[in-house]
């Protein structure tokens, strides 16, 4: 075997390695995850939900990624009457803060959710829950992904669904300005 199969053979090794340890990393992630909500499912709602606010958490967000309606988690707020599905959600979305804050030293972690994944489109990762793409936000909290095969992943026609006929250019008094882009 020359020099060149020797090397191609040990990059097709390193690459299904790679998988098979990103898919371990992730099934530790989900587990630890599950745990998580499992501890934090036993709090009651409205501390839950209190919790989610002291954050900085709008309650738009909220019910975006728990896929509910904002009058219904005002409800919640004022009367509870909340199921137990909703319970765990809320519990679920907590969890996640908390697993995302402690292993990735994400620091206020409502204004990280709101901050897109890239400055090339405007997904961020109040979308990528809401959407229950877990997968692509654990690699951007991780630091494991990048952001291009994200957006790739996310939607592989991002370039042309998230494209715009303007552009940010810096005036010369100093201040930012938009314009409609050369073609």
């Amino acid at each position: 075997m020359d020099l060149t199969d020797t090397v191609g053979s040990l990059r097709s090794q390193t690459k299904a390695l790679h998988e098979d340890v990103r898919g371990l990393h992730e099934e530790a992630l989900f587990k630890d995850w599950q745990h998580r909500t499992a501890r934090r499912a036993k709090t009651a709602p409205l501390t839950l939900l209190d919790e989610l606010a002291r954050l900085g958490f709008s309650w738009r967000d909220v019910a975006r990624m728990l896929g509910v309606s904002v009058p219904a988690v005002q409800k919640w707020r004022r009367s509870g009457g909340i199921t137990g599905h909703n319970r765990r959600n809320i519990a679920n979305l907590l969890a996640l803060c908390d697993l995302i804050s402690e292993r990735y030293l994400v620091e206020e972690i409502a204004s990280w959710f709101e901050m897109p994944i890239s400055g090339d489109a405007p997904l961020t990762p109040t979308d990528l829950y809401a959407e229950g793409r877990m997968d692509i936000l654990f690699d951007h909290a991780s630091g494991h992904g990048d952001p291009e095969q994200m957006l790739t992943d996310y939607d592989g026609a991002w370039r042309e669904r998230f494209r715009s006929d303007f552009e940010v250019y810096e005036e010369s008094d100093g201040e930012l300005s938009i314009r409609l882009k050369d073609k």
